[in-house]
């Protein structure tokens, strides 16, 4: 009787032993590509990084995002650009526009860097951007 006992124990004790070795293994993959994988870019370098982006109902409407904090819009095409400065406080886009007078604009803003969209909110309406253009390799 005693030997049934000691051969149930070892398999148990094995099969314990292998369940370990799979979630060890399992947990060295997940860490291995987590450590490979590409850092997500922030929203602002993500911007720069598009460049310009058109409204997604219009493609008259263009905003280039040239740098952190600087850029240029067209609401003609690039008939007529205007700078603006910006910045992102939390969910919101601040935008200071040198237009005919200074505009100070304020979006809530929703950035989906797998789909390259931004949409954008104020007074209960919201726009679509996308790219222009492909991403710029950096």
């Amino acid at each position: 009787m005693d030997k049934p006992k000691k051969s149930a124990k070892k398999i148990i004790s094995i099969i314990v032993f292998i369940i370990g070795l799979i979630a060890l293994a399992a947990g060295a993959v997940v860490f291995v590509l987590d450590m490979m994988k590409k850092p997500a870019v922030e929203d602002a370098e993500y911007f720069v990084s598009i460049g310009e982006w058109v409204e997604e109902d219009s493609n008259n409407v263009i905003w280039k995002f040239t740098e952190i904090g600087k850029g240029t819009l067209t609401t003609n095409g690039h008939l007529d650009d205007y700078d603006f400065i910006w910045s992102l406080e939390g969910n919101k886009l601040k935008i200071e526009t040198a237009w005919l007078y200074d505009l100070n604009d304020e979006f809530i803003y929703t950035l989906n860097q797998k789909d390259n969209t931004l949409k954008l909110e104020s007074d209960g309406k919201t726009v679509t951007f996308v790219p222009k253009s492909e991403p710029k390799e950096e």
